[in-house]
């Protein structure tokens, strides 16, 4: 554990400066005996050259005030070492007795020099001078004692000189004595300074030398103590020292230890080459991390792990070893690993068991099936007939329990793997459901599978495993169901980031089951009731295998029931989401279009209603085959008629295709287009379907995405004569529909929102930015399919952006469409020469924005709606409607009311600022938003603001202002009025 050296001296600095004030007192006390001496005798000798030449009393006074000065300090000197006196006490004292001996010296001096001779008083001021240089090493410790003596010897000095006479020899003098005080002054600053540095540096030196002694010993301490085997070597591989965890490990002791080679006391004869390359490893700076065997000194093999190192800062190639006893985490390694293979053993030998049985009855059975299949292609008595229809049904039913114990054998041993490959969940749920059908229909029960729009359709997961639980559910609920109904449903619970959860429902009208029996119904080989074997069959596996399915995937298999109302199971699964394949898209909007439902049964209806709703299309039902083509006659009286018919193909007295004949005989229905829905197909209905004249035939259950192509497709076609219908069947419907990733830069939040939900509901994927800016940005981060650009944004304009995104890599084929409410002549061909590839003006109907985002129908035309009286509320929503967005309606009039003061605020700051391309802006986006949710008004007033501002009238745009607040205000009002404060 070691620390800074700047941070060490800075913590160690007081205690320095301590250090030096005390080794300054001690060259002071040090060197007082000899300076009392020193001036004893040399006042001596002043007395004696004096004696004769001034009065005796005079000297004698000088010579007693000396040694009265010298005599004070040594009794201090002596007191001061008695006592423990503080640094402080002890500097101030000395100072206190320099300063009187200095006194003495010179007031004396200054008294006698005036009776004396040039050369008699030229003698003394050298003594004096002697005094002073004397001095300059006695108290080299201390300044301020220096200078109390420099001052107080030779500051009287010059008024002795000048009482003696003021000729020139007396002021040279004086002048003398000045420069030498000023010279020893200097020389004892450089002394002190010195003196100072040199203890410094000694009791820092002293300090660091504690330091280094204490870290060693703390890392000699933490080596010691450390649970780590460690060994010093040098360059010889002898060993330097070692740690008590490296005695306790391999058995020697120290002394045995040190001055010996490593190799003849640890390695084993056999590994000792191995030994010298991971030493020529760690030689070249490699730090080694190996895990091997080793010998204790009494002989026993032990597994250690070693990590050797170089120690660079030795200079001798010294290198440490650590060595870590793994021999029971070894031991327990090798138990582990008899343990899985054992277990690997036993699971190889009931899977091979499996196998074989497998094998052994498949054989056999599939032999059985695959000969009765024959034999019922021929000629067979009724009798024969019957029993060879038992045999296929009897070798099907054990086929499946076979399934099922396979099944359940592999979850038990944990063999049965989940795979994790992209599928269409919509057409899992509907394909499994198909497959029922049949045996629903035989029972004459309605299958019915609702999956909700917002179910993600291509998901990661295990197909197989889904299907086989759903196959499971829906097969019990039509085994355990006499009459009624069994709904399949699918809907999102959940969706965060990547994936979805999924709630799946299986829901019948069948027998129920007890509360005493829900308990028990997962168990292995049970059922609710005894019973129920003997009536329905079955190993009563399936809901074993199927709920230990669900938990494999991450679920719960759940149940409610109640006894003669049916059951509901339900498990949710949490699935990452893939990114959509291709998807067909309907050849034409259906938005506004007007269809028939004729089905008898209401779940049915309600999801086609559901579905196609969705799509905006007006959708109507029937609950009876007489009553749909009454709806049909109705409204072809009434000049409005339906665009399709969709008629269920089962139905009680009159059935669909009987009711497609009655509607093929009426001249006035002749045009109604046709789509049958059937739960069961039966051989020839396609070429019934064809003679009848009706378009699409499909079975349920059917999938949105599969119904909505169909209906499409039926629309986008003409009306077929009899016998030349181009029939539309599931199997000539694209499988998927093209999901477009579309960027769209707009800085208007109502026009954001519109947009936005068109999109979405069309099931594109879309990225919202505010500028033209961050449009680059998006372009140069992401991949799109299609830009959407307004062109008069903050920041960048549309134009700008496009130029930008052209010179980047992946924009130069980018398809960028335009968005604008200019509708002037002229507008479109401008967007066009600055590199944009179409056009499209504000406000737009949703089936022109799917026109120029999908690449098809026909440019839209460049006009602008005409206005409505204050705001046409009801061609908003239905435009909204045409989206399948018209949830989204309120939430864009909100976002216009709570937006309206701000923009009212922008052009009142543009008007007071009398600036024209300000107001221009403001006046263009709020026209924008007032044109896109009807109020024609108001966009016409902002237009001609617009127009002002764009050709320099900034007098006659602002003179509109109170007009534009005027109908603001009015168009507010009505919003109120007709959403009721919404």
């Amino acid at each position: 554990m070691s620390r800074d050296p700047a941070a060490l001296a800075a913590d160690e600095e007081p205690g320095v400066q301590a250090e030096v004030r005390r080794a300054a007192l001690r060259q002071l006390v040090a060197g007082g005996p000899l300076a009392e001496s020193v001036h004893i005798v040399l006042v001596t000798v002043v007395a004696a050259v004096v004696w004769n030449s001034q009065p005796v009393g005079l000297t004698l006074g000088w010579v007693g005030a000396v040694a009265a000065a010298a005599g004070l300090r040594s009794w201090w000197r002596l007191r001061a070492t008695k006592r423990s006196l503080s640094a402080e006490e002890a500097l101030r004292g000395v100072r206190l007795t320099v300063a009187g001996v200095g006194l003495a010296w010179g007031f004396g001096a200054a008294a006698a020099i005036p009776a004396l001779g040039l050369d008699e008083a030229a003698l003394i001021l050298v003594v004096l001078a002697g005094l002073v240089a004397g001095a300059t090493g006695t108290l080299v410790g201390d300044r301020r004692s220096f200078l109390y003596l420099l001052l107080t010897v030779l500051s009287p000095l010059p008024i002795g000189i000048l009482l003696q006479g003021h000729s020139r020899q007396h002021v040279m003098a004086i002048v003398l004595i000045a420069m030498f005080a000023w010279g020893m002054d200097r020389v004892h600053r450089r002394a002190h300074r010195t003196f100072a540095e040199r203890v410094r540096a000694a009791a820092l030196l002293e300090r660091s030398t504690q330091e280094l002694a204490r870290q060693h010993a703390y890392l000699d301490a933490l080596i010691a103590s450390t649970p780590v085997a460690i060994a010093v070597l040098d360059d010889q591989r002898v060993v330097r020292s070692v740690n008590p965890a490296f005695e306790a490990l391999f058995g020697y002791s120290a002394a045995e230890v040190v001055g010996a080679g490593i190799d003849g006391l640890i390695v084993p004869e056999a590994l000792r080459s191995e030994s010298s390359e991971l030493e020529t490893r760690v030689r070249r700076g490699e730090v080694v991390r190996v895990e091997l065997e080793r010998m204790r000194k009494d002989g026993r093999r032990i597994q250690v792990r070693l990590s050797a190192a170089a120690v660079k800062a030795a200079a001798d190639g010294a290198l440490v070893a650590l060595y870590e006893d793994i021999s029971d985490r070894k031991a327990a390694e090798a138990a582990m690993r008899e343990a899985r293979d054992l277990a690997e053993r036993v699971a190889r030998a009931r899977s091979a068991f499996l196998a074989n049985m497998s094998h052994e009855i498949r054989t056999p059975m599939n032999a059985v099936l695959g000969f009765v299949e024959l034999v019922l292609d021929t000629e067979l008595a009724p009798e024969q007939r019957r029993a060879l229809e038992l045999v296929r049904t009897s070798s099907e039913a054990l086929l499946t329990i076979l399934n099922d114990i396979l099944d359940y054998s592999k979850i038990e041993a944990e063999h049965l793997e989940l795979e994790a490959i992209p599928f269409d969940l919509p057409k899992v749920v509907h394909a499994t459901a198909t497959l029922l059908a049949v045996r629903a229909r035989e029972k004459h029960l309605e299958l019915t599978v609702d999956v909700l729009p917002d179910v993600p359709q291509m998901v990661r997961g295990d197909p197989t495993r889904v299907r086989q639980v759903l196959m499971n559910l829906i097969g019990n609920a039509i085994k355990f169901t006499d009459q009624g109904e069994v709904d399949v449903s699918a809907s999102v619970v959940r969706r965060d980031g990547g994936g979805a959860t999924v709630q799946f429902r299986v829901r019948d009208t069948g027998i129920g089951i007890s509360p005493e029996q829900l308990g028990t119904i997962f168990q292995e080989f049970t059922q609710a009731d005894a019973s129920m074997t003997r009536r329905y069959g079955g190993t009563g596996l399936g809901l074993a295998i199927s709920r230990r399915l669900v938990a494999l995937m991450g679920g719960e298999l759940a149940v409610t029931s109640e006894v003669g109302h049916g059951s509901e199971f339900s498990f949710a699964l949490t699935l990452p989401l893939e990114a959509a394949q291709a998807t067909a898209r309907a050849t034409v909007s259906l938005g506004g279009r007007r269809l028939l439902v004729v089905d008898d049964n209401e779940t049915n209806r309600r999801i086609v209603r559901d579905m196609l709703g969705a799509e905006g299309m007006a959708v109507h039902e029937a609950h009876r085959a007489d009553a749909g083509l009454e709806a049909l006659r109705r409204a072809a009286r009434a000049g409005a008629p339906y665009d399709l018919a969709i008629l269920d193909a089962q139905m009680p007295d009159q059935d669909g295709f009987e009711l497609a004949t009655a509607v093929r005989a009426d001249r006035a229905l002749a045009a109604t287009r046709l789509l049958i829905l059937t739960s069961a197909g039966q051989r020839g209905d396609g070429e019934r379907c064809r003679q009848l004249g009706i378009q699409a035939y499909l079975t349920k259950p059917i999938a949105r995405a599969d119904l909505v192509e169909a209906v499409g497709t039926v629309l986008a076609g003409t009306v077929s004569a009899p016998g030349e219908a181009d029939l539309v069947t599931r199997h000539s419907i694209a499988e998927s529909r093209h999901a477009l990733r579309i960027l769209l830069a707009e800085d208007n939040p109502v026009n954001q929102q519109v947009a936005t939900a068109m999109l979405l509901k069309r099931g594109h994927q879309v990225d919202v930015v505010s500028n033209g800016r961050e449009a680059v940005d998006a372009v140069a981060r992401e991949r799109y399919d299609v830009v959407l650009m307004d062109i008069q944004m903050p920041e960048m304009d549309g134009f700008e952006a496009t130029a930008k995104i052209r010179a980047l890599p992946q924009g130069r084929t980018l398809p960028i469409i335009a968005l604008t409410a200019h509708a002037l002549s002229g507008e479109r061909e401008r967007c066009l020469e600055r590199g944009m590839s179409g056009y499209l003006a504000k406000p737009f109907k949703a089936h022109d924005l799917f026109a120029v985002v999908e690449g098809r129908g026909t440019r839209p035309a460049d006009t602008t709606a005409a206005p409505s009286p204050a705001i046409d509320l009801a061609a908003f929503r239905r435009t909204m409607e045409e989206a399948g967005a018209a949830e989204a309606v309120d939430g864009i009039l909100e976002t216009f009311v709570a937006t309206m003061p701000q923009r009212l605020d922008a052009l009142a700051a543009a008007a007071r600022d009398a600036e024209a391309e300000p107001l221009q802006r403001a006046a263009h986006a709020f026209k924008s938003a007032a044109g896109t949710i009807g109020a024609g008004r108001l966009a016409a007033l902002l237009e001609d603001m617009e127009r002002a501002a764009r050709d320099g009238d900034v007098a006659g745009a602002c003179d509109k202002l109170e007009h534009v607040r005027g109908e603001a205000q009015a168009t507010l009002d009505y919003l109120r009025t007709a959403t009721k404060g919404g």
